[in-house]
């Protein structure tokens, strides 16, 4: 099959490789722009589209849950394009790190990048991947987000969506009934929908100080200073009631169904366990995000 300087160009705007590569390729795959593409990524020097800076916009999210729902870990494998992320090699390297995270006690990425990769080299999983970066990837690779939740009297629920781009895992506590586990997979869905914004705490004991400080600022910010000091702090009191009602989980309307809240979705779960189920912790992976 004949192919043309243009077609070159063209395969070269797909993979940053060289024009070289490219010609090179194309003329061994007599001009299947597909196999073409295939000997750039077998010779480790197609890239995907040239990014515009380093940083990790790119990438997936994995997670896996035990049998019985006692241990469950989400995992986000970051990196530049996303030619690089629907990679064999990236999608096999994302799942050896689930089932290597799983299988441990580690918690965050400098912990897991300490671990011995499960291929029997004994290198680290951080000599790995700078060995991937160095000879095939050409471009930043790393873990950038995990989590890992167990449980000895509740379930782990995950959910991640189809397009693998964010997830959410979730403890649930009070029992490891069908009933926790379908609340607890209806939760980390809402969750990962980030409808009508992503929660950053599961109640309002739980907000972060840094947040409370910040939105406290910011609700007392245009206050008229000739109101009495008690009238100022009602303002500020229901301006603070309004965003905190938006960001904490059980007081968020669910997402399949705004007209109920997250805690009432809670209170059926339980009726329906026959216990009282309280949701422990969850975390949410979006790939981009720090």
């Amino acid at each position: 099959m004949a192919f043309t300087a243009q077609d070159v160009m063209e395969l070269k705007n797909a993979t940053n490789a060289g024009m070289m590569e490219c010609k090179k390729a194309m003329t061994e795959a007599n001009g299947d722009r597909a196999k073409a593409i295939e000997l750039l990524r077998t010779w480790g020097v197609a890239k995907g589209a040239a990014p515009k800076s380093t940083e990790m916009k790119e990438g997936l999210v994995a997670s896996k849950i035990s049998d019985d729902a006692k241990l469950g870990v989400i995992l986000r494998l970051g990196c530049q394009t996303d030619f690089v992320a629907r990679n064999e090699m990236f999608t096999k390297l994302l799942a050896d790190l689930v089932n290597l995270a799983f299988k441990s006690t580690v918690s965050t990425p400098a912990e897991l990048n300490a671990l011995p990769y499960p291929d029997g080299s004994g290198c680290t999983v951080d000599t790995v991947i700078k060995e991937l970066i160095g000879s095939t990837v050409k471009e930043n690779l790393a873990v950038t987000g995990l989590a890992r939740f167990s449980t000895t009297n509740g379930v782990i629920a995950k959910y991640v969506h189809h397009n693998a781009k964010v997830g959410a895992l979730i403890q649930i506590d009070g029992s490891d009934s069908d009933a926790a586990k379908n609340l607890g997979s209806d939760i980390a869905m809402h969750i990962t929908a980030g409808m009508p914004q992503v929660p950053v705490a599961v109640d309002r004991s739980a907000i972060p100080a840094d947040v409370i400080a910040r939105e406290t600022a910011n609700a007392k910010e245009g206050l008229d200073p000739k109101k009495p000091p008690q009238i100022q702090e009602k303002i500020v009191a229901g301006k603070l009631d309004k965003v905190f009602g938006e960001i904490v989980l059980l007081e968020q309307p669910y997402v399949k169904d705004d007209k109920q809240k997250v805690r009432e979705l809670v209170a059926i779960g339980s009726k329906a366990a026959g216990a009282a189920l309280t949701v422990a912790r969850f975390a949410r992976l979006k790939v981009g995000e720090s």
